[in-house]
């Protein structure tokens, strides 16, 4: 079987969100299984390695009416074929993602994936697309390009990794970028609230629709979640399959991690993990303490990550016996509120306004709790890590949080983690509060930390799932 990954960024090359992670482990997971797995990403200038790759080919393109030049670069990293489509009028800038004509930049890429095919003649059983920047390969296909010798008989799946972000344009970039006849949005096809929306576009032209997690397959089919789309996705709900993410353990190891103060297993982790979290309040500037319980925070600062409970609860949790670290960056009106809490609390918060991969690290390595207490979460790659280290998660129980974290009970000695259902501020500190009591037993915090680290969240099962979809459509 070949397999063919379009999307709009891939680790190790270039990473923005859990996207990357995704698209860097999911393809060496198949080629494992034994599975021909080939990626095709934008050539940015931001990428990493870029150095290595190589050219292969060059050949033009039409976006609309648009001739446009499409140069092919590759590179093979774990059994998989990345494939890097070049144009510097639309990838020689800063980033990935955010400017005005983000459309075309993707539209154009749409449209090299295809013509990547047969000028390489690399025809694939499976294109599998991901989000709204690849969405529109779909649509594509089934209008135009199974038509042709070169392209029949290949089967489309879709992953939905947010249903947040679903590409809405305007009408008329239908023709004008895609090529396309008008009447495909007036009948419906890829119309929805009165714009040409690419994420419906390809809900509705995909074999197979796939989302990331179990239970955001099934809130995704409610109006609280589905934003929008509840009802197309309805109509393909025996087409819908929510397979959870995994984490790539050769990079998430608590073991072999070059980025920690003391690597650490199972078997040192009661002695190895104070190291690391002395280091860590002293990297932070926080009172080095080893018996404080000290909870971390790695996230986007938005709305979706459950910053309205965390800022309403902030004082309440710092009059307990704690110490926060938090890493990341987002939204000024969050970023403010915590400059001002972590202001007046300088001895139990730590605000580090920034992106750090090596930071991260060192926070899932050194803290005692890891909350997130997302508003929806279709997935979510931070509390498998934390789980990965030790570092027992606090989540509300949605998407992906409730798939892999098994709440604590204290009667059964079973659980991961702890959890609450509702969004609610009460909710999350109550539940906070129950796990400090419960760190204050040593024994049965430890238990928890062993059950922890044994959870099996890497990509084998998660792959073999995808592998019995892409099977189901091979006939």
């Amino acid at each position: 079987m070949r397999v063919l990954f379009a999307t709009s960024e891939a680790t190790p090359f270039i990473k923005s969100g859990g996207l990357a992670d995704v698209l860097g482990s999911l393809p060496k997971e198949m080629v494992k299984k034994g599975v021909e797995s080939i990626v095709v990403l934008p050539k940015y200038q931001d990428m990493k390695l870029a150095d290595k790759i190589e050219f292969v080919t060059n050949f033009d393109i039409w976006v609309g009416w648009r001739k446009v030049y499409c140069g092919v670069f590759t590179y093979v990293v774990d059994g998989v074929r990345f494939y890097f489509i070049d144009n510097e009028q639309y990838y020689r800038r800063p980033g990935l993602y955010g400017y005005d004509d983000d459309y075309e930049r993707f539209a154009y890429f749409d449209f090299a994936v295809l013509e990547l095919i047969s000028h390489l003649d690399i025809k694939p059983d499976i294109i599998h697309l991901h989000d709204w920047q690849t969405a529109m390969i779909a649509m594509l296909y089934k209008e135009r390009y199974c038509y042709y010798e070169h392209y029949d008989n290949i089967k489309i799946v879709f992953t939905i990794h947010n249903i947040a972000f679903q590409g809405k344009a305007d009408p008329k970039l239908l023709s004008e970028l895609f090529g396309l006849d008008n009447y495909l949005y007036y009948n419906g096809n890829c119309r929805n609230d009165g714009c040409l929306n690419m994420m419906k576009a390809a809900i509705f032209y995909s074999d197979i629709v796939t989302t990331v997690s179990p239970t955001y397959a099934k809130e995704i089919l409610t109006s609280e979640y589905g934003e929008g789309l509840q009802s197309i996705l309805e109509m393909r709900k025996y087409d819908l399959y929510g397979i959870l993410n995994g984490v790539d353990y050769d990079v998430i190891n608590p073991e072999t991690d070059p980025q920690i103060v003391k690597n650490y297993n199972i078997e040192t982790v009661f002695d190895d993990k104070v190291v690391n979290k002395l280091a860590l309040q002293k990297e932070v500037g926080l009172p080095e303490n080893k018996d404080v319980a000290l909870i971390g925070i790695v996230t986007r600062l938005t709305k979706q990550k459950g910053l309205d409970l965390i800022i309403n609860q902030f004082s309440e949790m710092c009059s307990r016996d704690v110490q926060i670290v938090i890493l990341g960056a987002g939204d000024h009106v969050y970023e403010d509120a915590l400059k001002g809490i972590a202001y007046h609390h300088p001895d139990k918060v730590s605000l580090q306004l920034k992106y750090d991969f090596g930071l991260s690290c060192r926070i899932y390595a050194g803290c005692d709790m890891f909350l997130m207490p997302s508003l929806f979460e279709p997935c979510g790659l931070s509390q498998m890590m934390s789980l990965r280290y030790g570092t027992i998660p606090i989540v509300r129980e949605t998407g992906g949080l409730k798939d892999s974290v098994q709440p604590y009970n204290e009667y059964a000695n079973t659980g991961t983690g702890f959890s609450f259902a509702n969004y609610n501020a009460h909710e999350m500190m109550k539940t906070i509060d129950y796990a400090l009591k419960v760190y204050d037993d040593s024994k049965a915090w430890r238990q928890i930390m062993i059950r922890a680290m044994n959870a099996k969240l890497d990509w084998d099962a998660s792959a073999d799932q995808y592998l019995k979809v892409f099977n189901s459509l091979m006939g």
